[in-house]
């Protein structure tokens, strides 16, 4: 009897930008998931949701790999511009 009924307290709610720490850098990645929505299985169209960490340039949304790092390297000049050009679905 001497705690108050549960639902009567508030607990704080863990918003989903709060995974990303709040230093320059990440920016986007928080004020993307500030807007996102938090209940069912929701993806925003052209937008990928990833709150992971890159190991290169320290920073969130997206991974070592990826090309949005700005670590990114990229290999031989005339392979890659091949390969994109060959993997574009309107190459013809």
């Amino acid at each position: 009897y001497e705690k108050p009924p549960p639902g009567l307290i508030k607990e704080d709610e863990t918003k989903p930008e709060d995974c990303i720490p709040d230093v320059p850098g990440n920016e986007h990645a928080r004020e993307f998931l500030a807007h996102a929505p938090t209940k069912g299985l929701w993806m925003p169209l052209g937008k990928e949701v990833k709150v992971m960490q890159c190991w290169r340039c320290k920073r969130y949304g997206h991974r070592t790999g990826d090309k949005e790092c700005p670590f990114f390297i990229k290999g031989n000049q005339k392979l890659e511009q091949f390969r994109v050009a060959h993997e574009d679905p309107m190459y013809d």
